[in-house]
């Protein structure tokens, strides 16, 4: 198996409890910085394509503002409605000044 970790930010780019657009090979995602700790995952709500950086950033949540729905940016769980659709994340890891997208396959 093939690991890569792909760099997309800046720790200092990205403050706490705040969202950052960032794209990985045309894909549009989004960085959260909760708690000390940075995850990425797509910048579309997976209910209806609604962008999620206008979407409200609670603790380990993402709440989409077209419909209210909600997503735990630690599994991409639909929170809200309960067996709502996943939201698609992918794994962060800092090295150095540098958040990384780990890519395996």
């Amino acid at each position: 198996m093939g690991v890569s970790l792909v760099p997309v930010s800046r720790v200092d780019d990205l403050l706490p409890g705040k969202m950052k657009p960032v794209e990985l090979g045309g894909r549009q995602l989004l960085l959260a910085h909760v708690d000390g700790r940075y995850f990425a995952f797509v910048r579309e709500c997976p209910h209806e394509a609604a962008d999620l950086q206008m979407g409200e950033l609670d603790g380990y949540k993402v709440r989409c503002v077209n419909h209210g729905y909600c997503f735990d940016l630690t599994t991409g769980e639909c929170q809200l409605p309960k067996g709502g659709p996943q939201l698609t994340t992918l794994p962060v890891e800092v090295r150095g000044e540098e958040i990384c997208i780990r890519l395996e396959w």
